[in-house]
């Protein structure tokens, strides 16, 4: 896991800076190792051997001689030496493009003292932009009588540009947020260019027409048959998208009685919004009110001890942190107080420190692990510490006797088990004006989807930690678990348990859950074509 996306220093930068080529180097170093690939390629290529591997083992053969190929182990001495100084670039340009985004969504500050500026916002905006101010030495700020801060975060921009009646500031944001990192000293242009030129001529060098096709080696689908339904979608969705936009256009002239409006970007969430609201009856603020945080994680528990028979806690003090706000769970069998498996969950934003979206990394596998020389590499080291004292000038080998292959397979079966262990990052609202967390609909949806990549993780049941948990799982393969966990959102009796007034405990009323479940279909035809294209 990079720390630095959660949280970002400029301290941390410097160290990640300092350490980025030795890491490349290493991580090169042993990606292009003969010896290694030699070796592993003959267990394939010896049938003997190879009928003995069982499915896992031969799983992990396949894909590390695919992750050497990859590296470069098989290019002649110049392209190979032409291939690292790309990996090294590469791998400094795009540490560099994430912090430039960060940079530049950090600039971008608005404080904003008049409150009629901000008509239409959400009481959960206006309760969070005052905790902002707060922070930025405005100590009496309030959501009511403000001043109130605006910043760049993904949370304030769809707010902004779903529910500001100001035109203006819908404008502002819009502009600033589709701009990021695309001017000053923080600007991505040219690095953008190097980081496309550069990925083409890697994947060239390994024999691929471009690097779309060296990355399609690592999913199930293939880059023209992806190409292909793509094209599909977009062909398919366009008269739907057309019309959905029309229809947006038409509700906004009608209810503006402006006949003559024509919607720029910056409106079309605007509008869209309202148009929900009349269709579907139901506000997104009142619905956050009956989706509070603390409440939707322990749904999400309860359903996951009733699908895979676990127990999930809270473990305060198990783990290290590296924020306040970051909690650590402990998942054990239902019938057990054990934890199997351990997680992280940093779901608070923090603009300017921690990077946008939503997303699980993995920290430790599930895997049995030795952490100290097995057999085999201790006499080889022996060896060599004897050969060096030698008068001989010949280096001595390991020889391979039945009693060390059997010391080495029973330190291999020995070795401890070590836990699998997930970081889950979101970026919700943080409770502000008194109230806790409160969460769109798509917000939980988001949640329910991490987790399900979490619970991927750490329900493996491998011990080999190549293939364990979400290690190697071809990338069109990897959403499964996620996609299935996001849809119990909509499931009736899953949204009443996890759906109550944050402050009276009342139930969702019940009109409001089948307006929910038609949203789902609403402008689907502009989403589907938005994607593809």
């Amino acid at each position: 896991m990079r720390i630095q996306s959660v949280v970002d220093t400029p301290e941390r930068r410097k160290a990640v800076d300092a350490i980025t080529p030795s890491r490349v180097a290493f991580e090169l170093h042993l990606g292009q190792s003969k010896p290694i690939y030699n070796a592993v390629k003959q267990l394939k290529d010896t049938s003997v051997i190879w009928q003995k591997l069982n499915p896992t083992q031969q799983r992990i053969v396949t894909i590390t001689l695919k992750d050497y190929e990859n590296s470069g182990v098989g290019l002649p001495e110049d392209k190979k030496k032409r291939f690292n100084a790309i990996s090294d670039q590469l791998s400094q340009l795009t540490t560099n493009f994430s912090s430039n985004v960060l940079d530049s969504t950090m600039a971008f500050k608005l404080l904003v003292t008049n409150k009629s500026e901000l008509d239409g916002l959400e009481e959960t905006t206006l309760a969070v932009a005052a905790e902002k101010a707060k922070d930025a030495g405005h100590p009496s700020a309030t959501a009511e009588s403000g001043p109130w801060l605006l910043t760049l975060d993904y949370n304030t921009y769809v707010a902004v540009l779903s529910f500001a009646k100001n035109r203006d500031l819908r404008k502002n944001f819009y502009i600033a947020y589709r701009s990021i990192a695309s001017s000053g000293k923080s600007d991505n242009t040219g690095i953008i260019n190097q980081i496309l030129a550069l990925r083409k001529e890697l994947a060239v060098i390994l024999g691929y027409k471009n690097y779309a096709e060296e990355k399609f080696t690592y999913k199930m689908a293939t880059f023209n048959s992806a190409s292909s339904l793509m094209e599909q979608l977009i062909n398919d969705s366009r008269a739907v998208a057309v019309e959905e936009n029309a229809q947006v256009t038409q509700f906004a002239r009608n209810v503006s009685e402006d006949k003559g409006l024509e919607l720029k970007w910056w409106d079309i969430a605007y509008w869209s919004e309202r148009q929900k609201e009349h269709l579907f009856h139901i506000k997104q603020e009142r619905l956050r009110e009956y989706l509070p945080l603390p409440l939707v994680i322990k749904g999400l528990f309860q359903l996951a001890h009733k699908l895979y028979g676990i127990n999930v806690q809270l473990a305060s003090g198990a783990l290290p942190v590296w924020h306040k706000d970051v909690q650590v769970y402990a998942v054990s069998d239902a019938n057990s107080t054990k934890p199997f498996a351990y997680f992280y969950a940093d779901l608070f934003a923090r603009p300017g420190s921690k990077q946008g979206g939503a997303w699980v990394q993995p920290l430790w596998d599930a895997a049995k692990y030795w952490r100290a020389p097995s057999p085999a590499a201790a006499a080889a080291k022996a060896t060599k510490a004897a050969a060096s004292n030698s008068t001989n000038s010949r280096t001595a080998s390991v020889i391979w006797t039945p009693s060390l292959a059997k010391a080495e397979s029973d330190w291999l079966n020995s070795a401890p088990y070590q836990l699998p262990i997930a970081v889950l990052i979101s970026n919700q609202n943080p409770p502000a004006g008194g109230k806790p967390s409160l969460m769109s609909l798509n917000d939980a949806g988001t949640l329910f989807h991490e987790f399900g990549h979490a619970l991927q993780h750490m329900l493996s049941k491998s011990k080999q930690g190549l293939t364990s948990g979400m290690r190697n799982i071809e990338w069109d393969a990897v959403e499964t678990p996620s996609q299935m966990q996001e849809k119990w959102v909509y499931d009736k009796n899953m949204f009443n348990s996890i759906a109550r007034h944050w402050n009276t405990n009342e139930s969702v009323p019940s009109w409001m859950f089948d307006a929910i479940k038609s949203l789902k279909t609403y402008r689907q035809g502009v989403s589907s074509h938005s994607i593809c294209s």
